[in-house]
């Protein structure tokens, strides 16, 4: 495959795209408009050029971009862009601030709810995917259990027993959710367990329960994917834009104000890079190197995530 080429022709697709997108939602003004798919794939620029159509804004569902400061490596809009059409979910909080999908699910109903009274159209547009479900699914995770005494106990046990024993035991009970998380994401882990003791029930059936509720809000949803190898040929692209946009200086300038690296925001992809790298544990080759090879792996578990779903209007690359 010529990438480069086919890379220009999916590029070429996105006028068609809007102009599809556009349409449906002048024939549904009461929907809200959803453009999800994995990181690389051209998301924002559909969003912007949808949202610039409709004289609408655009709602970030990017669970990284809503921190101040880490702008390069999440691929936030740039400050000219959010001028032109308003960006809301964007640098909403300081680096040393948490978040869950929790708030996010309850934050972004509130700009949902007054963007439908003023009758402003909304694009909803990111790659997070359980920000992304639980709008489509319209799951209340207020109902799901929290328990910060039990939690601890896990942690001390993973510490003791180790993440992979915690690892294979959620894969034998819920092969699903593995799919979707990593294998070293010992914060996501150590919460499925959490709430599987509290429960009695996997993350999948508590997913599969909340969606027996109807969502609150009516949604024409959009997926975007040009295919593996196009997605590659981006990713690499996009890297090595985001190197020499300043990703190393802009991290240096955030452990300045922010020296703690086990903050919530230093977990994304280019920035724990990075800190490797100021570490010494990587070269300048080796960092661009596993920025890409982490960026494809969190595709390819974007696309797991989205594929199940039989109610998102796909683009992709061999359609005609």
């Amino acid at each position: 495959m010529d990438i480069k080429r086919h890379n220009k022709e999916w590029q070429d697709r996105f006028a068609h795209f809007s102009e599809q997108i556009i349409a449906t939602s002048r024939k549904q003004p009461d929907h809200i408009i959803v453009i999800c798919g994995p990181t690389a794939s051209g998301k924002s620029s559909l969003a912007l050029t949808v949202a610039k159509a409709l004289r609408g804004i655009i709602l970030s569902a990017d669970s990284m971009q809503i921190y101040r400061g880490f702008d390069i490596g999440t691929a936030k809009p740039t400050k000219a862009e959010q001028v032109e059409v308003p960006h809301k979910m964007i640098d909403i909080l300081d680096p040393d601030q948490n978040y869950s999908v929790a708030l996010f699910a309850e934050d972004a109903g509130e700009i949902l709810s007054n963007c439908q009274s003023k009758q402003v159209p909304v694009i909803v547009c990111g790659g997070t995917g359980q920000y992304i479900s639980t709008l489509l699914d319209g799951i209340d995770y207020s109902a799901h259990s929290r328990n910060l005494k039990l939690r601890a106990e896990i942690e001390r046990e993973v510490e003791a027993k180790g993440l992979e024993y915690f690892w294979n035991k959620l894969q034998r009970l819920d092969p699903e959710a593995a799919q979707t998380m990593a294998a070293t994401d010992k914060r996501r882990i150590i919460r499925f367990h959490e709430q599987f003791r509290l429960t009695g029930k996997t993350r999948t059936e508590i997913n599969r329960e909340s969606k027996l509720q109807n969502p609150d809000f009516n949604y024409s949803a959009f997926y975007l994917d040009p295919g593996r190898e196009i997605l590659n040929y981006r990713i690499e692209k996009r890297c090595r834009q985001m190197l020499d946009a300043g990703l190393i200086e802009e991290t240096k300038n955030l452990l300045l104000s922010y020296p703690d690296t086990s903050l919530q925001p230093y977990r994304g992809i280019g920035y724990r890079e990075v800190l490797n790298y100021l570490d010494n544990r990587y070269s300048k080759i080796e960092l661009e190197k596993w920025i890409v090879i982490h960026t494809r792996q969190y595709a390819k578990r974007q696309r797991t995530w989205f594929r199940p779903r039989t109610d998102l209007i796909r683009f992709l690359f061999n359609q005609q």
